[in-house]
């Protein structure tokens, strides 16, 4: 297990959106989430603003959770409501919030978050949507890379993709905005779908989840049960929770294997759009790449700590109520 890491989360929640943010929620010993910023992707930006704060409250927490970008740096937003549902959540129905987001520009209120951080404290963002906040940050106040410690992010893939094949979602939806992500010189772990897409759960489990006596195995098991009997996944043994492994790798780094890698993405408008160019010929690197690849990953232990960590988080909040 890893020290205590102070964490901000951006994500566009999307259904292993929610099962991350459960994952970070159950190990309180370990992550202090100190905000949670939205991105217009899975689903529209006030679909997934309005999902993050039920989640959050439905999982127990009290962060701020602040709407950002609507959509990409230089194009219109295509959601993939296809694949998490109209409400993004696989139609799970979650208790309204008794909290609103925060009014205030995001960018603007993660670069405060992150300049309260006392001195030697520095911060880890776990992007899980489009990298258009975490862009926007990066360039608007660069001063903030003196206080990250690493990005931790799901996205690109080392090998073909899956909206198109060779760009994974999450790039795709602004390849602007990770190109400047990428080309930051932060330490970055990408969590792409070469990794990720071994992790995730089987349609013996999930029932399991459904079936039980807690409300959120119950509502997790709904949301993936969603994937399952969706478009993506129908007929497969499994599906992939890929945004989880951000926490997962943070919580247990040994299920996954890596190589330093120095990784660019593809900004044209021709086929390749969106793809993360993964330079694997080290013998051409003239210092340490700065992104470090999941090029596998153990998706039996995966799925033992994913639903280890569901189940755990039931019992915490039973313990509270």
């Amino acid at each position: 297990m890893v020290n205590k890491r102070k964490i901000i989360l951006d994500c566009d929640p999307g259904i292993d959106d929610a099962v991350a943010l459960c994952v970070a929620a159950a190990h309180p010993e370990a992550f202090e989430l100190l905000a949670i910023s939205t991105v217009g992707g899975n689903q529209t930006i006030e679909k997934v603003t309005e999902n993050a704060l039920r989640l959050s409250a439905f999982y127990g927490l009290s962060v701020p959770v602040i709407k950002g970008a609507a959509g990409p740096l230089m194009r219109e937003p295509h959601t993939a409501s296809d694949v998490h549902g109209k409400n993004g959540i696989g139609n799970v129905e979650l208790p309204p919030s008794p909290v609103k987001a925060v009014e205030e520009n995001a960018v603007v209120y993660l670069k405060n978050v992150i300049d309260r951080l006392e001195d030697g404290e520095k911060v880890t963002l776990v992007p899980i949507g489009p990298l258009t906040n975490i862009a926007l940050l990066l360039k608007v106040f660069p001063e903030v890379k003196e206080k990250i410690e690493e990005i931790v992010l799901m996205g690109g893939s080392l090998y073909g993709g899956n909206v198109t094949a060779s760009a994974e979602f999450n790039i795709y939806e602004d390849p602007e905005a990770a190109a400047i992500v990428f080309d930051s010189g932060l330490p970055i772990v990408m969590c792409g779908l070469t990794a990720t897409g071994k992790c995730g759960l089987d349609g013996e489990t999930v029932p399991k989840l459904r079936n039980g006596k807690g409300k959120v195995a119950a509502a997790v098991g709904d949301m993936i049960q969603f994937y399952l009997d969706g478009p993506a996944y129908r007929g497969k043994p499994m599906a992939s929770i890929h945004d989880a492994s951000t926490f997962m790798y943070l919580l247990y780094p040994d299920i996954y294997k890596s190589e330093k890698m120095i990784v660019k993405v593809d900004c044209s408008e021709g086929f390749n759009r969106g793809m993360t160019v993964c330079d694997m010929r080290k013998e051409k690197y003239r210092e340490e790449p700065s992104v470090t690849v999941l090029t596998d990953a153990d998706g039996a232990l995966f799925g033992q700590y994913l639903v280890e960590s569901i189940h755990k988080l039931d019992r915490m909040l039973q313990d509270k109520s």
